[in-house]
């Protein structure tokens, strides 16, 4: 009886022995790879905040008559009204009289502005500052082929990171063969929206400066980065 139970746990040891060999022997060979790929690009959605104030004109001009020389301004230069500008913002100091149900008129709002590259956006805010409308600011960016751009870093990176696994293998006599996992992440790094115009500030720009060439006004570029990491078959 011993006998044969010593005989049975050595046919399964050695049947044991076997099949760690054999899986041994078919584990595939492999090279882990990561690469990035990044590239800026220059925002294509501007979006500008533009406020108005009555007291910033001492009483001189209205809401109403600062909001049409505004809209007079983003006609002139064909921007579509009903699609690119929005109010963000209307209201008072005081909201109702005492003991009144009269409304007290608007006295201040703010809208957001929508423009699609640098160049509109510096000839409307100059010619928006010629009619004392200064109060305006940068407040985001967007590309919006972001998708597309994202895909095309990624292609990007794949193939810098089957670049580096076949130099690598080459060092070791071998070759990579098809990749047997991909994984990927990606990231965008957005500053501060900020506008920045050479030598001059807007808000303190001259009158000799505006009579000659006005100095363009730079938004910052926005960063796309793409990792991938891939597993290659070494062959």
């Amino acid at each position: 009886m011993r006998k044969n139970l010593f005989t049975t746990m050595l046919v399964c040891i050695i049947a044991s022995i076997s099949t760690f060999s054999i899986a041994q022997e078919n584990i595939q060979p492999y090279i882990d790879m990561q690469a990035k790929v990044e590239r800026e690009v220059a925002p294509n959605e501007l979006y500008i905040t533009i406020g108005i104030k009555e007291s910033d004109y001492k009483g001189k001009k209205s809401l109403q008559q600062m909001q049409d020389i505004l809209i007079n301004v983003l006609k002139a230069n064909n921007i579509d009204i009903a699609e690119d500008l929005s109010l963000s913002y209307m209201g008072s100091n005081v909201s109702y009289k005492v003991f009144s149900k009269r409304v007290v008129p608007r006295t201040q709002a703010t809208y957001i502005l929508k423009l699609q590259d640098a160049a509109t956006m510096q000839k409307v805010i100059y010619e928006l500052e010629e009619k004392e409308i200064t109060n305006i600011s940068l407040t985001r960016t967007k590309y919006t082929n972001e998708d597309a751009l994202i895909t095309e870093l990624g292609v990007e990176a794949l193939k810098k990171a089957q670049e580096q696994a076949r130099a690598y293998a080459a060092a070791v006599g071998q070759e990579i063969g098809k990749a047997i996992s991909i994984s990927s992440w990606n990231s965008q790094s957005s500053p501060q929206p900020r506008m920045y115009k050479a030598n001059v500030m807007l808000s303190a720009a001259s009158e000799e400066s505006r009579d000659e060439e006005a100095p363009s006004i730079q938004v910052s570029k926005l960063t796309y980065i793409v990792n991938v990491s891939v597993r290659f078959q070494l062959q």
